[in-house]
Formats: C-alpha cells, sequence, structure tokens
C-alpha cells in the first residue's frame, strides 16, 4: 500500500513530543477534542451496523443492509474492530466480543483464503488482541502472554497458511483452501506484499509460543524477496521533509476529488480512470497521523478534519459507510471494507487524541508477573502490522527470556555435575604431563559430544530486546546469592 514506506519512520517519530495547540494559516487549528468524538460517532455507525446487518459474516453491504463473506469466512469485522474498540476505550465491549470469538471462530472450513489479507487481517487482529487483553481488563490465564484462547485462535489460522509457504522457493502462493492446502491449480503469481509482509505477524507467534516455524517461513519469504530485487535496487523516502512534500502532493489530490484514487500516472500525477477512490482509504490518514508526532504540523489536523467531513458527506449511509466506486461522480460501492474499522478510524482518532494510550513515549507502564519472571508491558513503542494492528514487542521478551533461562539452567547444571565428578576423578589419579580429559560415557555430563550439544542451542550472546528491562542471567542470579560455585578450590 502507498505510504507503508513511511511506517517505520513514524514508530520512530512516535516517541517525539507533541506540539498541542499549533495555529494554522488562519490563526486556529481544528479542535482535537471536538473531531476526537465525531470519529468515535462514526466507528459506531459502522460497527453497529455491521452488528445489526451483516455478523457473522465477513463484511457489511451498506447499500442493501445485509453482510457477505469476502476474505473468507471469520465474522473478519469483528476481528479487525477488536483492538480499535480497546483504543477508544470500551473495554465491555472488547470483553464481550472474546467471548463471541471463543464460542464461534473456526478455521476447519472449505474456504479458498487470502493468504495475505488472513494473515494481516485474523493473525494480527487476534495477536494485537491478545497482547492487549489484560489492559481491557479480560481474565486472563497462567502464563499469559505466552498462552491464552486469543494466542490460541492465532497460532490455528497461521497454521492454516502454512501450506502455502511450501514452494520451490519458500515466497508463498497467495491463496490457500482452510481445509485442504493448496489447490493443484493454484496460480503461481502473487504480490510482493504477499510476500515480504508475514515477518512482523509470524515472528510475533513464534517468540509467544516457542514453535519457530513461522518466524522461519516469514523470514525465508522476505530474504528470497530481497534477493530477487533488481539490479538498481530499492529506493525509500529518507526524511521527513521529502514525507512532508509528498504527503502535501497527495493532499492536494484528495481536496480536489474527496478522496484519493487506487492507481496513480507518475507523469500526471495521478489517475481516476474507472478506478476505484476511497476517502475511507487509511493510507493518507496513517502518514498524517506520523507526521503529526513528528512535526506538529497543524495542516496534518486539518487533514484529518478533511478526512471526517469527507467520509460523513460522501460515504455515509443509513447501514454504515460504502466505498467510492469512481471519483468523477462519486458513486457507491454496495461494500464497507473492515479495514475502515482496522485502520481508517483508527489512525483518525489517535491523530485527534495525544494522550491515548498507543502514544505511550514510555513513561508509564505495567508490570506483569508471570510464572516465568517479570514482564513490563504497554511501555510504548508499538509495532503496527499493515492492517493497523498494533504489536507490544515488549511481551515477545516474556516468552524468550523463559526458554533462554531454560538453556541457561540446563547447561548450568551439567557444567556443575561434570566439574564436581571431575575433581573427584582428578584427585584420584596422578597428574599427567597432557591435558586433562574428562571420561566419556553413558550418562556422563561432559562428555564432548554431549557438551558441545548443548552449546548450540544455547545463543551465544543473550539478546536484549529493546524497550525490555534488561536481566541478568540466571548464573549470575544464582552466584549472587551464593548458591552455586563453579570454581575448582
Amino acid at each position: 500500500m502507498p505510504f507503508r514506506l513511511l511506517a517505520p519512520l513514524g514508530l520512530l517519530c512516535l516517541l517525539l513530543p507533541l506540539h498541542r495547540g499549533a495555529p494554522g494559516p488562519d490563526g486556529s487549528a481544528p479542535d482535537p477534542a471536538h473531531y476526537r468524538e465525531r470519529v468515535k460517532a462514526m466507528f459506531y455507525h459502522a460497527y453497529d451496523s455491521y452488528l445489526e446487518n451483516a455478523f457473522p459474516y465477513d463484511e457489511l453491504r451498506p447499500l442493501t443492509c445485509d453482510g457477505h463473506d469476502t476474505w473468507g469466512s471469520f465474522s473478519l469485522t469483528l476481528i479487525d474492530a477488536l483492538d480499535t474498540l480497546l483504543i477508544l476505550g470500551n473495554v465491555s465491549e472488547f470483553q464481550r466480543v472474546v467471548e463471541v470469538l471463543q464460542d464461534n471462530l473456526d478455521f476447519d472450513i472449505d474456504v479458498n483464503a487470502s493468504v495475505f489479507e488472513t494473515n494481516i487481517r485474523v493473525v494480527g487482529g487476534l495477536l494485537s488482541a491478545h497482547l492487549l487483553s489484560k489492559k481491557a481488563g479480560v481474565e486472563v490465564e497462567a502464563g499469559w502472554p505466552c498462552a491464552g484462547p486469543l494466542l490460541s485462535m492465532a497460532e490455528e489460522a497461521a497454521r492454516k497458511l502454512l501450506p502455502a509457504f511450501q514452494t520451490p522457493t519458500g515466497m508463498p502462493y497467495g491463496t490457500v483452501n482452510l481445509l485442504h492446502g493448496v489447490n493443484p491449480g493454484e496460480t503461481p503469481v502473487t504480490c510482493t506484499a504477499g510476500i515480504g509482509t508475514f515477518i512482523v505477524e509470524f515472528a510475533t507467534l513464534s517468540s509467544l509460543t516457542g514453535d519457530p516455524v513461522f518466524e522461519d517461513v516469514a523470514r525465508v519469504a522476505l530474504m528470497r524477496l530481497w534477493e530477487s530485487r533488481s539490479d538498481i535496487g530499492l529506493s525509500l523516502i529518507g526524511d521527513i521533509d521529502n514525507a512532508m512534500r509528498t504527503f502535501l502532493n497527495y493532499y492536494t489530490v484528495w481536496k480536489q476529488f474527496g478522496g484519493l484514487p487506487e492507481f496513480y500516472n507518475i507523469p500526471q500525477g495521478y489517475t481516476v480512470e474507472k478506478r476505484e477512490g476511497y476517502p475511507l482509504r487509511p493510507e493518507l490518514i496513517e502518514s498524517a497521523m506520523y507526521l503529526y508526532r513528528a512535526t506538529g504540523d497543524p495542516t496534518l489536523l486539518e487533514l484529518g478534519r478533511d478526512a471526517v467531513e469527507s467520509i460523513e458527506k460522501i460515504s455515509k449511509v443509513e447501514c454504515g459507510f460504502a466505498t467510492i466506486k469512481d471519483l468523477r461522480d462519486h458513486k457507491l460501492d454496495n461494500r464497507m471494507e473492515s479495514f475502515f474499522l482496522a485502520e481508517t478510524v483508527k489512525y483518525l482518532y489517535l491523530l485527534f487524541d495525544p494522550t491515548n494510550f498507543i502514544h505511550n513515549n514510555g513513561s508509564t507502564f505495567d508490570a506483569v508477573i508471570t510464572p516465568y519472571g517479570e514482564c513490563i508491558l504497554g511501555a510504548g513503542g508499538y509495532i503496527f502490522n499493515t492492517e493497523a494492528h498494533p504489536i507490544d514487542p515488549a511481551a515477545l521478551h516474556c516468552c524468550r527470556r523463559l526458554k533462554e533461562e531454560q538453556w541457561e539452567v540446563e547447561d548450568l547444571m551439567k557444567e556443575f555435575y561434570s566439574l564436581k565428578q571431575g575433581k573427584s576423578r582428578f584427585q584420584k589419579t596422578t597428574m599427567s604431563s597432557g591435558p586433562w580429559k574428562p571420561p566419556a560415557g553413558p550418562g556422563t555430563f561432559s562428555s564432548a559430544e554431549n557438551h558441545d550439544g548443548v552449546r548450540e542451542k544455547k545463543p551465544t550472546k543473550q539478546r536484549i530486546p529493546l524497550l525490555s528491562c534488561p536481566s541478568q542471567p540466571f548464573t549470575s542470579k544464582l552466584a549472587l546469592l551464593g548458591q552455586v560455585f563453579l570454581d575448582s578450590s
């Protein structure tokens, strides 16, 4: 999608101070509180219309006030809207929807599903909701965030996608049947986004569940895509000034047509030839939210204001919001995509809500005690996936640390018994001129083969992820307590 290239810049900018109340060209800026409430009303008009007219289908058809399955058969809009409910502060509805999904969501169905869309909307939406569930007041089970029903659902959905990665290159097919795998006649042609955007969701799954298969296939697909790049390589927008210029060009088109074309003609700057365009599309609003956090430029608030008014004026109907099929005549299409609640409304609300927990700069956090130790969560630095589902990276360290410390304990105990046994044998033998070698045999912890095998599992250097509190190795903790001594005295 356009403007995805600005996401890394935006994530860094979330930590920068926000310039509040900056005046616009006429000396005033849109009132964030006023437009925040209008965005919230927009969300509930769409959300309630979906529940009343379309659930349990994937998406709402707002012109006929009914529903239809689009990307699978998952009650997709409900999953996509779940974390937005919490961002808007509705914890009770978040809790209710979690129960509904637990009772009704089923992936053992004979449906051809988009691998890309299922990942960003379903897997990403469930993972985000899982990591936010404690903040939403959901009673979590022991071991959370390394366990939980939403995590189990996300894992089940992702496993249904794994057959698509069984290709000669490791790059996935675009479609997979959730019951039977890849269809024999499936086209080998897919898009770059359908190859390279799995790493956030699949690496998160591997970190939380301990199963490396998800991160492995996503990493292979990403690297194969990178290796197939053209000779000239790739170029990215590299600074805020260029980003602002690009953004303002898009904004000019928005104001002229009441929305953005889906495809552009580079020499002309834009084209709207019989192509769909959407004031509902999230790309420009996403960039506005990121850039406003970085610059405080009131033009970005003005864009948010214009977006709200355009959506209400052009796309709002009795049963929700409709896509604009053609920007030239504003003809409406009978579809409300689930990303309207996952992305468009979310980014608009965050643009006008500078104190939302998503914008946390690390000044506050939650300490969660788990069976595996203490985890620091909710400190900010959320990573948005392609569908705007925020992932808290600090949670991943909670589960990874458990596995690393298990390896340290195993190595520690084997080394301890090896030295103890070696010391006893050494005292009973005569000193030789050659180096001492511990005897090998069944049950001997210090055999070279066993010792090397264990060391292969242990990371050569303990990795401490960003936005997490450093933790001493397990050996250091025991040594400080005087519990274990590994010297030969």
